[in-house]
Protein backbone atom coordinates (compact mmCIF):
# COMPACT_ATOMS: atom_id res chain seq x y z
CA UNK A 1 0.00 0.00 0.00
CA UNK A 2 1.43 3.57 -1.11
CA UNK A 3 0.95 6.04 0.95
CA UNK A 4 -0.65 9.12 -0.36
CA UNK A 5 1.29 12.53 -0.28
CA UNK A 6 -0.22 15.51 0.35
CA UNK A 7 0.58 18.64 -2.63
CA UNK A 8 0.58 21.81 -2.25
CA UNK A 9 -2.75 21.88 -4.87
CA UNK A 10 -4.19 19.74 -2.35
CA UNK A 11 -3.79 21.94 0.86
CA UNK A 12 -4.78 25.17 -0.85
CA UNK A 13 -7.67 23.33 -2.03
CA UNK A 14 -8.82 22.52 1.47
CA UNK A 15 -8.03 26.23 2.22
CA UNK A 16 -10.40 27.55 -0.61
CA UNK A 17 -13.18 25.00 0.89
CA UNK A 18 -12.56 26.76 4.66
CA UNK A 19 -12.94 29.76 3.52
CA UNK A 20 -16.28 29.44 1.39
CA UNK A 21 -17.89 27.53 4.06
CA UNK A 22 -17.02 30.42 6.25
CA UNK A 23 -17.86 33.42 3.60
CA UNK A 24 -21.52 31.53 3.11
CA UNK A 25 -22.00 31.23 7.52
CA UNK A 26 -21.37 34.86 7.63
CA UNK A 27 -23.65 35.28 4.82
CA UNK A 28 -26.30 33.61 5.77
CA UNK A 29 -25.78 34.86 9.64
CA UNK A 30 -26.65 38.82 7.97
CA UNK A 31 -29.31 37.37 5.65
CA UNK A 32 -30.95 36.04 9.41
CA UNK A 33 -30.20 39.52 10.59
CA UNK A 34 -31.24 41.46 7.98
CA UNK A 35 -34.18 39.41 7.61
CA UNK A 36 -35.13 40.02 11.82
CA UNK A 37 -34.75 44.25 11.80
CA UNK A 38 -37.00 43.75 8.61
CA UNK A 39 -39.95 41.98 10.59
CA UNK A 40 -39.90 44.76 13.60
CA UNK A 41 -39.57 47.47 10.46
CA UNK A 42 -42.35 45.68 9.21
CA UNK A 43 -44.46 45.28 12.80
CA UNK A 44 -44.06 48.80 13.14
CA UNK A 45 -45.28 50.23 9.86
CA UNK A 46 -48.73 47.51 9.95
CA UNK A 47 -49.44 49.32 13.62
CA UNK A 48 -48.59 52.86 12.93
CA UNK A 49 -50.87 52.10 9.49
CA UNK A 50 -53.76 50.32 11.48
CA UNK A 51 -53.68 53.06 14.37
CA UNK A 52 -53.54 56.11 11.26
CA UNK A 53 -56.83 54.34 9.87
CA UNK A 54 -58.50 54.42 13.48
CA UNK A 55 -57.90 58.00 14.15
CA UNK A 56 -58.69 59.05 10.44
CA UNK A 57 -61.96 57.49 10.93
CA UNK A 58 -62.56 58.93 14.84
CA UNK A 59 -62.01 62.37 12.97
CA UNK A 60 -65.27 64.41 12.14
CA UNK A 61 -64.34 67.47 14.03
CA UNK A 62 -62.40 68.93 17.08
CA UNK A 63 -59.44 70.47 14.52
CA UNK A 64 -57.52 71.92 17.25
CA UNK A 65 -57.46 68.96 19.59
CA UNK A 66 -56.30 67.15 16.31
CA UNK A 67 -53.52 69.28 15.42
CA UNK A 68 -52.42 68.58 18.90
CA UNK A 69 -52.41 65.11 18.73
CA UNK A 70 -50.69 65.57 14.92
CA UNK A 71 -48.25 67.32 16.65
CA UNK A 72 -47.71 64.31 19.88
CA UNK A 73 -47.57 62.19 16.70
CA UNK A 74 -44.85 64.04 14.66
CA UNK A 75 -42.98 64.12 18.30
CA UNK A 76 -42.81 60.48 18.64
CA UNK A 77 -42.25 59.52 15.29
CA UNK A 78 -39.01 61.87 15.40
CA UNK A 79 -38.05 60.33 18.47
CA UNK A 80 -38.52 56.82 16.81
CA UNK A 81 -35.94 58.31 14.40
CA UNK A 82 -33.43 59.57 17.25
CA UNK A 83 -33.66 55.77 18.16
CA UNK A 84 -33.02 54.37 15.07
CA UNK A 85 -30.41 56.74 14.50
CA UNK A 86 -28.75 56.20 17.56
CA UNK A 87 -29.00 52.41 17.12
CA UNK A 88 -27.65 52.53 13.74
CA UNK A 89 -24.93 54.12 14.68
CA UNK A 90 -23.68 51.64 17.68
CA UNK A 91 -24.44 48.79 15.14
CA UNK A 92 -22.12 50.79 12.85
CA UNK A 93 -19.48 51.40 14.75
CA UNK A 94 -20.02 47.42 16.27
CA UNK A 95 -18.97 46.17 12.63
CA UNK A 96 -16.31 48.64 12.42
CA UNK A 97 -14.69 47.43 15.46
CA UNK A 98 -15.79 43.64 14.05
CA UNK A 99 -13.74 44.57 10.42
CA UNK A 100 -10.71 45.88 11.90
CA UNK A 101 -10.26 43.00 14.67
CA UNK A 102 -10.87 40.80 11.51
CA UNK A 103 -8.10 42.53 9.66
CA UNK A 104 -5.37 42.41 12.59
CA UNK A 105 -6.77 39.06 12.79
CA UNK A 106 -5.70 38.03 9.17
CA UNK A 107 -2.35 39.69 9.68
CA UNK A 108 -1.00 37.87 12.04
CA UNK A 109 -2.53 34.62 11.02
CA UNK A 110 -0.57 35.77 7.79
CA UNK A 111 2.72 35.83 9.46
CA UNK A 112 2.00 32.45 11.46
CA UNK A 113 1.24 30.79 7.86
CA UNK A 114 4.76 32.11 6.67
CA UNK A 115 6.33 31.04 9.59
CA UNK A 116 4.84 27.11 9.12
CA UNK A 117 7.50 24.63 8.04
CA UNK A 118 5.30 21.99 6.96
CA UNK A 119 1.94 21.92 5.23
CA UNK A 120 0.58 19.75 8.28
CA UNK A 121 1.59 22.64 10.38
CA UNK A 122 -0.19 25.04 7.69
CA UNK A 123 -3.13 22.75 7.72
CA UNK A 124 -3.11 23.18 11.73
CA UNK A 125 -2.67 26.62 11.45
CA UNK A 126 -5.81 27.27 8.84
CA UNK A 127 -7.97 24.83 10.40
CA UNK A 128 -7.57 26.65 14.22
CA UNK A 129 -7.94 29.86 12.66
CA UNK A 130 -11.26 28.98 10.86
CA UNK A 131 -12.77 27.26 14.10
CA UNK A 132 -11.55 30.70 15.97
CA UNK A 133 -12.92 32.95 13.01
CA UNK A 134 -16.24 30.87 12.73
CA UNK A 135 -16.56 31.56 17.07
CA UNK A 136 -15.89 34.68 16.74
CA UNK A 137 -18.30 35.65 13.57
CA UNK A 138 -21.33 33.96 15.27
CA UNK A 139 -20.99 35.90 18.85
CA UNK A 140 -20.76 38.92 16.38
CA UNK A 141 -23.60 38.26 14.69
CA UNK A 142 -25.67 37.31 17.92
CA UNK A 143 -24.47 41.28 19.26
CA UNK A 144 -25.65 42.34 16.18
CA UNK A 145 -28.87 40.87 15.94
CA UNK A 146 -29.31 41.93 19.52
CA UNK A 147 -28.60 45.21 18.73
CA UNK A 148 -30.92 45.00 16.04
CA UNK A 149 -34.12 44.06 18.05
CA UNK A 150 -33.29 45.76 20.93
CA UNK A 151 -33.05 49.35 18.23
CA UNK A 152 -36.34 48.18 16.29
CA UNK A 153 -38.41 47.67 20.19
CA UNK A 154 -36.76 50.56 21.66
CA UNK A 155 -37.96 52.84 18.18
CA UNK A 156 -41.39 51.16 18.24
CA UNK A 157 -42.18 52.08 21.41
CA UNK A 158 -42.65 55.74 21.75
CA UNK A 159 -45.21 55.59 18.42
CA UNK A 160 -46.60 53.10 19.78
CA UNK A 161 -47.43 54.90 23.02
CA UNK A 162 -48.36 57.98 20.71
CA UNK A 163 -50.58 56.60 18.95
CA UNK A 164 -52.70 54.40 21.49
CA UNK A 165 -52.84 57.31 23.22
CA UNK A 166 -54.60 59.37 20.24
CA UNK A 167 -56.83 56.78 19.02
CA UNK A 168 -57.77 56.97 22.94
CA UNK A 169 -58.52 59.98 23.09
CA UNK A 170 -60.32 60.28 19.62
CA UNK A 171 -62.60 57.00 20.65
CA UNK A 172 -63.57 58.36 23.86
CA UNK A 173 -66.49 61.42 22.06
CA UNK A 174 -67.88 58.86 20.08
CA UNK A 175 -68.19 56.24 22.83
CA UNK A 176 -69.60 58.84 25.58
Amino acid sequence: MVAKKTTSADAADKIEESVAAGKETVEAALKATQEVAQKGYDQAVVLMKENAEKAQKAIYGGYDEYATLGKANYDAYVTAMNVWSKGFETIGKELYAFGQESVETSVEVGKSAMSCKTVSDLLELQNDVTKKSYDKTLEELTKISELSVKTANEAMKPIQDSLTGTFEKLTKPIAA
